[in-house]
């Protein structure tokens, strides 16, 4: 386990903690076992393996969204009041 989060974290760019903390480190491990880096990549940032997203969990805590520091449309709002302050700064 710790070898394939280890290799999600270097092509990400993401740290293992971070990856860890979706949630969904085994349920990638057991379905991206023959995966080239390409797909891992694709799989983390998207949530989605082979044209099929495998849980709303996936969508939801795909890379792609805490890269730009949004949810993803549909799981979260930003609450009230939301639009009068300024994004976080989503430089990593």
């Amino acid at each position: 386990m710790d070898a394939f989060v280890e290799l999600s974290a270097e092509l990400t760019g993401f740290s293992a903690e971070e990856l860890r903390s979706t949630g969904l480190v085994e349920q990638y491990r057991v379905i991206a076992q023959d995966a080239t880096d390409a797909e891992l990549i694709q799989l983390w940032y998207t949530g989605v393996w082979r044209g099929v997203i495998p849980s709303s969990r996936a969508y939801a805590e795909g890379l792609a969204w805490k890269a730009v520091n949004a949810p993803a449309p549909g799981t979260a709002g930003p609450g009230f009041g939301s639009w009068e302050r300024r994004p976080r700064s989503s430089v990593r």
